[in-house]
């Protein structure tokens, strides 16, 4: 409603926001009875988080430009060629923490130098678009060549940009890349297959051993709580959590994504 506010705090650092300034001032009031605390004003800058504002289009953008400034100057990189795409860091590199060879440590540099090309990269959010909920769900079959496990991708996306993304390994085998799209089944969905399963109440035996925890979007498809749609491949927002793209496909995507420069430019010249 029009009275509500929200209230994170993370450790002794705090950001409130609310629809009416005078809730908002009601409520730093209250905790400046109880605390000391020190008002920063409007939000600029909260955990590593660059927050920018244009009113007049009412578009809100995020950024960790300082951030990742800050990880291309510790490993030396800040001079160095920008890559303008990333190996799957946690899919791919994480499992080499614990015992990491020579290659391993240039394909961490190889992200340190995309991050040095995306600096200037900001997620932003359209406050003309409304505040319905979409998501996103793609799986890359079969993809882990050790143990042949797909990767499920998920983008949640509201008021035209992600606010929710996830990348993992799915914990069974899928026999097919229908059993693979159905457990990462979420609302857009660009696999025919997976879609149908969802609508037909009927087993077929190759997908009787999916869990069933996967057929709880079934109930709420037919409960109408939500509503699966058809997206084609091009627009699946969520394909670039599942696999390596190219930076062609990768520049597309996060375009569709509101993923792109600070709000004060206006092309992607020199981004991707």
């Amino acid at each position: 409603g029009e009275d509500e506010c929200i209230v994170c705090l993370n450790v002794d650092d705090m950001l409130i926001a609310s629809r009416q300034k005078a809730v908002i001032a009601s409520v730093k009031a209250g905790i400046a009875e109880k605390y000391r605390i020190k008002d920063m004003g409007r939000a600029r800058f909260i955990l590593g988080i660059e927050i920018d504002y244009d009113m007049e289009r009412r578009t809100l953008g995020i950024s960790q430009k300082a951030y990742t400034e800050s990880i291309t100057k510790k490993f030396g990189q800040e001079n160095a060629k920008p890559c303008l795409t990333p190996l799957e860091p946690v899919a791919k590199l994480s499992r080499f923490l614990e015992n990491p060879g020579e290659k391993h440590w240039d394909a961490g540099i190889k992200v340190v130098r995309y991050l040095l090309k995306t600096k200037d990269v900001d997620i932003v959010y359209d406050g003309l678009l409304g505040t319905q909920l979409e998501a996103y769900s793609d799986a890359d079959w079969a993809g882990n060549r050790d143990d042949r496990r797909s990767v499920s991708g998920v983008v949640l996306m509201l008021c035209g940009a992600p606010v929710v993304w996830l990348s993992t390994f799915q914990k069974t085998v899928a026999l097919s890349s229908t059993e693979a799209e159905y457990m990462a089944l979420m609302i857009y969905e660009d696999n025919q297959g997976a879609m149908a399963l969802v609508k037909n109440v009927g087993y077929q035996a190759r997908t009787k051993h999916i869990d069933i925890r996967y057929h709880f979007i079934r109930e709420k498809v037919v409960s109408n709580e939500v509503e699966l749609e058809y997206v084609d491949t091009k627009n699946q927002l969520a394909d670039f959590m599942t696999k390596c793209l190219s930076s062609k496909t990768l520049r597309y995507l996060m375009m569709r994504s509101n993923v792109g420069p600070k709000l004060e430019t206006s092309n992607w010249v020199g981004v991707l």
